[in-house]
């Protein structure tokens, strides 16, 4: 007895369908390319700066090295979905067109130069301006890597995407701070003041375009350079350096808070620092506070440092719990 098997349009459709999502649906390693891509960005942004001194600024070094050190350190991912496997290798067009966007970029820089350089570094809108351009360097290495192909990489990378777009941030609290110095300062100052003037009878605070605080054996000034932003940017890269050796144990979430949370604790310390030199300078240790302050600055932060990461280690990597 024979049958004769049918198969419609649309079953067949379907058959066709569900082989190509079993293809597509793949999973490709993709740590090399990923890595090559950051390594060359690396290399050629150097290249850029010392065509075009204009160019020239860390941040772009910091979040590519950033990336590149974190991508490292997750290790291999599987990328799921598109054909991975051409990505594998950057063609010629593409790095060609890399190329000359570098290129581009140089010269427009050297051209423009002269007219952007008095902006340049200084704590205005046109700074800012200027600042973000800088970034442009990094903007060629899209092309290295189809669309497609990124919106992957960013999908599986995106903690380590945003950790490295975080590092842009390190240098943002000094120059808010440097803009609006004027009004942070007197409170800032004002805040010493209270903290020392129990502990210091006849102590005053003068609030001028230099806030002071007067007291009977010494003055104190307040200047830009007594709120400790610089201290808390060289700590953020020690912080960074820890985040980077635990990034596998870490919960993301958390370590962003502690970041934020130790720029804060570093301002408070530092007021409290300041606080005790008034105090000690105005109970007769004049001759010790001065060396003091310049020298032991670094190690009373470090110590602050090591204290907090102490107190918010052990938070910053604890594992979730199944429920």
């Amino acid at each position: 007895m024979g049958l004769e098997l049918k198969v419609s349009t649309t079953e067949a459709l379907d058959a066709s369908l569900l082989a190509g999502n079993v293809f597509r649906s793949r999973s490709f390693p993709v740590l090399r390319s990923v890595l090559l891509a950051l390594v060359l960005t690396l290399i050629v942004t150097v290249v850029d700066q010392f065509a075009a001194p204009i160019l020239l600024t860390t941040s772009p070094l910091w979040v590519t090295f950033a990336f590149l050190l974190l991508v490292w350190r997750r290790g291999e991912l599987l990328l799921s979905g598109g054909d991975a496997t051409l990505e594998r290798s950057f063609s010629t067009w593409r790095l060609g067109t890399f190329a000359a966007m570098h290129v581009a970029l140089v010269l427009l820089s050297r051209l423009f130069a002269g007219a952007v350089a008095p902006f340049a570094g200084t704590p205005t809108f046109s700074g800012t301006l200027v600042g973000l351009g800088r970034l442009a360097v990094l903007i060629p290495t899209v092309v290295l890597f189809s669309f497609a192909y990124w919106k992957q990489l960013l999908r599986a990378y995106s903690s380590e995407a945003k950790a490295a777009v975080l590092v842009l941030t390190v240098n943002v609290p000094g120059r808010v701070l440097e803009a609006i110095w004027p009004w942070y300062g007197r409170a800032f100052g004002w805040f010493i003041y209270v903290l020392a003037r129990s502990f210091v009878p006849g102590l005053t605070y003068d609030v001028g375009p230099e806030p002071s605080i007067i007291g009977p054996l010494q003055d104190t000034s307040i200047v830009f350079a007594c709120s400790g932003i610089s201290a808390f940017e060289l700590l953020a890269y020690i912080f960074g350096l820890v985040i980077v050796l635990d990034w596998n144990c870490l919960r993301k979430g958390r370590a962003i808070l502690v970041y934020f949370g130790c720029l804060f604790f570093m301002l408070v310390s530092n007021a409290f620092r300041i606080a005790s030199l008034v105090v000690l300078g105005n109970r007769g240790f004049a001759d010790f506070v001065s060396p003091f302050h310049n020298s032991a600055g670094a190690v009373f932060f470090c110590s602050i440092f090591l204290v907090y990461l102490s107190l918010t280690y052990r938070w910053m990597t604890e594992r979730r719990q199944l429920r």
